[in-house]
């Protein structure tokens, strides 16, 4: 009996520190990542490079190559336009592409304003029929001044609410570049602040890590799986 009590323990002790420490398998719920940048003209060319590196630095350190993450990119400012089809990272060599199409991105192409319905409605048309989640993640340093107010109802296209109510994301996400965003919409969606474009890569990090999954569990779970194991030694030493 002290045996079997010990391996059962043991084994709660494993599953709990296993799950502290490792990421989300992502090949379990494949993630289609549609990106929308804020190209308007209030994004000086010296802010605009600090985002695009931003996005090929983070995303390099933090997607999968084993196929269980496609991206798609979507430039907006007075329109919006899908600058890069949905791509599936299913090898080093893609995720080197995609940080090089980032750090080649022009800012120029879609005008001044600021119009993020656009951006949202093209993000909406990237995604594929099959995959788990469908999130479109945008980052903006202003708020909407063109188009369709984003926080607005599930009725009206190109807003976040109809993007997961009628069309076909699972989530809205959105980062603030010196701003506060209101128009996060679904299933544990948020909105994210940057203070300022200098900062925007480690704000933009953390965004990814809840979107695909690999957000780190907080460390008390992992001393919860030590403090089991310890328990059970203190019992057995205690029995024998």
């Amino acid at each position: 009996m002290q045996k079997q009590e010990l391996r059962r323990m043991l084994a709660a002790a494993g599953f709990a520190t296993a799950s502290a420490v490792a990421p989300l398998s992502a090949s379990a719920a494949p993630i289609e990542l549609a990106l929308v940048l804020d190209a308007s003209g209030s994004i000086s060319s010296t802010n605009w490079t600090l985002q695009t590196q931003a996005y090929a630095n983070a995303l390099t350190g933090l997607l999968p190559t084993d196929g269980s993450v496609a991206v798609s990119v979507i430039r907006f400012g007075s329109s919006a336009s899908v600058v890069r089809g949905l791509t599936t990272i299913d090898s080093a060599t893609a995720l080197s592409d995609l940080a090089s199409f980032f750090t080649g991105l022009s800012q120029s192409g879609n005008g001044s304003s600021t119009c993020i319905s656009c951006g949202i409605f093209e993000a909406n048309g990237t995604f594929s029929s099959d995959a788990g989640r469908k999130i479109i993640d945008v980052s903006t340093d202003g708020g909407w001044n063109t188009g369709t107010n984003p926080a607005g109802g599930a009725g009206t296209s190109g807003t976040s609410a109809w993007a997961v109510e009628n069309g076909n994301a699972t989530v809205v996400n959105a980062i603030g570049i010196g701003i506060t965003p209101n128009f996060a919409y679904g299933p544990n969606s948020f909105n994210m602040t940057a203070p300022n474009f200098a900062a925007f890569e480690e704000s933009l990090t953390l965004k990814l890590q809840r979107e695909i999954g690999q957000v780190p569990v907080p460390g008390g779970l992992a001393l919860i799986g030590i403090g089991l194991v310890g328990i059970a030694v203190s019992r057995r030493k205690a029995r024998g």
